[in-house]
């Protein structure tokens, strides 16, 4: 849990980062921001940190001594002593202007900010934000003189891109919390994560537990496919209950998965080495008890639906009670054809 309840915002500086590999320009700000009105700081505090409220925490990679201009060393520079603030946030966007290589990547205002007294898994500590704007929005207002004007300006409601740097488990790397919003297209789509902050994602409960649902996903995708005997049926009945595993449980245990889920020894043995082999493919630690994540299920369960697409007509949609469906094909048609029971109709 993160919670700014409490927290006070004591520096802010805004610089403008266009694309480099374009030639568009880094406009530095010489001066912080005062920011004096109460109203404008509420909003700019709200709008700024609002959206952090996950369980995804991220840690900044090894550090590599040869090189030291990286946000990873310029925020526990920044740490030690907050004089420095405004050549700090020149640097971290210099930093990100570098990285702005790619045709397609947007300019945009960029914020630096230090907040004391922030509260992270009940952990009071100061933090260290920094964020992008990209997108503007059309807005309407009215004037004085009661006469509609339309301008451009910053949705309040959705941030592009954000980072959070809390000054907590620094020896790890820091507990780094970060929101990328405009990330759609894919030579872009690591810019911010990995290109600039040069992240990777913490080994908590959220890690293995998407882990471990994109392992049971490739099982079935990979393994448990029709060239090896296994209707799309099944297939989608052990998506399913690989998913289902996962709700109203606290923790998981490998051995509970497999006696619940993996019932036929020979599906149990395919999924061990599956299992094993995508674990060496992707560098991941193998880990057989770990807290479930909410937030992993809920983001991951948009995969995991039992979905049927029969040629371009029709698209079937599984839930759950695959004994109720029937599979089979009609020799005089010359077609297969699925069958299912019910008891209403629902409009």
């Amino acid at each position: 849990m993160i919670d700014f309840t409490r927290s006070e915002l004591t520096h802010f500086t805004t610089h403008y980062v266009g694309n480099k590999g374009l030639g568009e320009e880094l406009t530095i700000n010489d001066k912080q921001s005062e920011i004096t009105d109460d109203f404008v700081k509420d909003v700019l505090l709200r709008y700024l940190t609002s959206p952090f409220k996950t369980d995804i925490y991220y840690q900044f990679k090894s550090k590599n001594e040869m090189h030291y201009h990286d946000v990873h060393s310029y925020a526990q520079d920044l740490f030690s002593s907050q004089k420095e603030f405004l050549d700090y946030s020149k640097k971290f966007a210099e930093h990100l202007y570098n990285q702005s290589m790619h045709p397609k990547l947007k300019g945009g205002e960029f914020y630096t900010c230090y907040f004391r007294d922030c509260n992270v898994d009940g952990v009071i500590c100061d933090a260290i934000g920094i964020f992008k704007t990209e997108n503007k929005d059309t807005y309407l207002k009215v004037n004085n003189e009661l006469e509609i004007e339309c301008d451009n300006g910053i949705n309040i409601k959705n941030l592009d891109k954000g980072c959070l740097i809390f000054n907590t488990e620094q020896e790890k790397g820091y507990k780094v919390s970060v929101i990328d919003n405009n990330n759609k297209i894919a030579e872009c789509a690591f810019y911010w994560v990995e290109d600039f902050l040069n992240v990777k994602l913490k080994e908590n409960g959220y890690f293995h537990t998407s882990n471990f649902i994109d392992t049971c996903r490739g099982f079935c995708e990979e393994v448990l496919t029709e060239s090896n005997n296994v209707t799309r049926q099944d297939q989608m009945m052990m998506l399913n209950k690989s998913t289902n595993f996962f709700k109203g449980k606290d923790k998981f245990d490998i051995k509970e998965f497999e006696h619940e889920v993996l019932e036929q020894p020979e599906i149990k043995d395919a999924f061990v080495d599956y299992r094993k082999e995508y674990n060496d493919k992707m560098d991941l630690p193998t880990v057989d008890e770990f807290e479930i994540s909410a937030t992993a299920i809920k983001k991951n369960n948009k995969f995991m639906k039992g979905v049927v697409n029969l040629d371009k007509n029709f698209q079937l949609t599984i839930h759950n009670r695959y004994d109720l469906i029937e599979k089979g094909y009609d020799e005089e048609k010359g077609m297969k054809f699925y069958k299912v029971y019910y008891v209403n109709e629902e409009s």
